[in-house]
């Protein structure tokens, strides 16, 4: 799950994407709104669009906290791709 905090003064917006293409947005103070997208690049379109607005409107992107999920699964991908091809040459021989 990847997540985005800003601030502005006393006020803050969460931004968090919890799976897929569904993104949240709490704040500020108790507004809560959920999205799911058609796609990733709609997804992305918006993320910075939205991201771009906060900062016109003075925003303060405080934390940012990446999807580790992600790295596991390019290192899980590096490594299955490394023994595959591995196999390939040794079947080759």
């Amino acid at each position: 799950m990847a997540s985005w905090l800003f601030i502005r003064g006393s006020e803050s917006i969460w931004i968090e994407r919890p799976f897929g293409t569904t993104l949240i947005v709490a704040g500020p103070g108790y507004r809560r709104e959920q999205r799911t997208f058609i796609n990733e690049d709609h997804l992305q379109r918006f993320q910075v669009n939205m991201a771009e607005r906060l900062a016109a409107g003075r925003w303060f992107l405080w934390a940012y906290n990446h999807d580790r999920r992600d790295a596991v699964r390019q290192r899980r991908s590096l490594t299955s791709g490394g023994k595959r091809r591995a196999r390939q040459s040794v079947s080759a021989l």
